[in-house]
């Protein structure tokens, strides 16, 4: 299989590697706005099922914070596809959230209850994921445009 990369296409997936840096560097405005929710050691949590999401949950967010940004413009760059890895860097964030809410549902708390407190966390647990998602498939297209 032969990748036809065209000016066109180089264009978009440049446009949508810098759409991905704009997701990402929204992500480290609520990460500044909300340190409380993300800078925190995990090891200090009694009950032992919250420690080890809380700590899947921090690693998650640092990889979501970074590598796609990373993947995208590598992939941008010089045509070297990550896509996998960008995928499974979209996606940890939100799993680890959603694990830790069904979690905090089970132990009887709400689930996303947090969201009407906090609505702008919406942005770093819905709606960035599925934005890099979509700047993903930009991102790593082998279309022609002509």
């Amino acid at each position: 299989m032969t990748k036809n990369l065209s000016i066109g296409s180089f264009v978009e997936k440049r446009v949508a590697a810098f759409a991905v840096t704009l997701f990402t560097l929204g992500f480290w405005l609520v990460i500044a706005t909300f340190p409380n929710f993300f800078l925190f050691n995990p090891l200090e949590t009694v009950d032992n099922v919250f420690r080890i999401e809380q700590l899947l949950s921090t690693f998650s967010w640092v990889v979501y914070a970074t590598l796609p940004l990373v993947f995208s413009w590598v992939s941008t760059i010089n045509a070297k596809s990550t896509k996998p890895l960008f995928i499974v860097a979209v996606a940890l964030w939100p799993l680890s959230v959603l694990i830790i809410q069904v979690t905090m549902a089970v132990y009887g708390f709400g689930f996303y209850s947090y969201l009407a407190e906090y609505p702008v966390l919406a942005f770093t647990d819905v709606i960035a994921p599925m934005g890099l998602l979509c700047m993903g498939k930009a991102v790593f297209s082998t279309k022609n445009i002509k």
